[in-house]
């Protein structure tokens, strides 16, 4: 047991040296691992192994991969289509949170792709100006939206098909134009890419990776739990214990602040920025004296 919990300190402060991972002002595993004591000690120290962190650089990169993909499907869509073009021809925007929000990530990814991808500024557009540029198009032009995550896919759902932009939805504007929508997270849930898919008639997706079941801690398949069933078992029993002796709530996957993340996604992943509302509150919980392992900002 302390051979493990050893270990997995030991990689923490590796990856804190190599800046994988950032000072523990902002990612405080040692503080995080005191919330635990014996066994369930022994658990989080898995969980943490399992935990991803992605400092800036890599953002940088897989949005490089996100947007980069979307090259494949615009071959097929334009033949003459090349790579110069991302920059000369691309529109790109964002889809904005439920409320849009100045602190919306997608303002962080613009900046991103003009000062990291040399995207020209006039090629970057707010998501309410998106009709109002296509109009003054004279050519079929491709329009790609970034984001860093997609969980249930509820978001793009209802910014594709009923938020309307200058009287239409953007589902109305692909369908009645040569105009393509390439949305390009860095990351995607399998029930996000499904859901869109099924649901975003005319929406490319091109994203740098997809989760899968694995991905998720409440599901024995996880990798956290390595294959073996007894230790998912007890995994999940302390998660449990230790949210409930916390308030946690437990709605199902209804609230933000579930037990398992919204819509039980259950994942164990930040970003440098900030994190997403699939990850477990046991990670960012910070009443009853427990110390949280990231910071994110929630309502009590």
């Amino acid at each position: 047991m302390k051979d493990n919990i050893t270990n997995t300190i030991d990689r923490a402060i590796f990856f804190q040296t190599v800046h994988a991972w950032p000072l523990s002002e902002k990612l405080d595993f040692n503080g995080w691992l005191s919330n635990f004591d014996g066994d369930d000690k022994e658990i989080a120290s898995y969980i943490l192994d399992f935990f991803i962190y992605y400092p800036n650089c890599m953002i940088e990169q897989m949005l490089t991969v996100s947007v980069g993909k979307a090259g494949a499907s615009l071959i097929n869509l334009f033949p003459s289509w090349k790579h110069l073009d991302f920059k000369e021809k691309c529109l790109y925007s964002f889809i904005p949170g439920e409320t849009q929000s100045p602190t919306d990530s997608g303002h962080i990814f613009t900046r991103i792709l003009r000062d990291k991808l040399g995207i020209p500024e006039r090629r970057i557009i707010n998501y309410d100006k998106i009709s109002e540029a296509l109009n003054f198009a004279h050519q079929p032009t491709v329009i790609i939206l970034v984001d860093d995550f997609v969980g249930t896919g509820a978001q793009c759902d209802e910014a594709w098909n009923r938020h309307k932009i200058d009287g239409k939805t953007l589902k109305e504007v692909t369908l009645s134009s040569d105009h393509k929508f390439i949305y390009a997270p860095l990351i995607i849930n399998k029930f996000g890419f499904d859901r869109i898919n099924s649901v975003c008639e005319g929406l490319i997706l091109s994203s740098a990776h997809v989760l899968t079941k694995e991905y998720n801690l409440f599901d024995p398949s996880c990798f956290c739990w390595k294959g073996d069933f007894g230790l998912y078992n007890k995994g999940i029993e302390m998660i449990l214990r230790k949210s409930n002796e916390l308030g946690i709530p437990f709605t199902n996957g209804k609230s933000v602040r579930d037990v398992k993340g919204f819509g039980e996604q259950g994942l164990a992943l930040a970003f440098e920025h900030g994190a997403p509302d699939a990850i477990p509150p046991i990670f960012y919980w910070c009443d009853n004296n427990w110390t949280p392992l990231i910071q994110k900002r929630y309502e009590r």
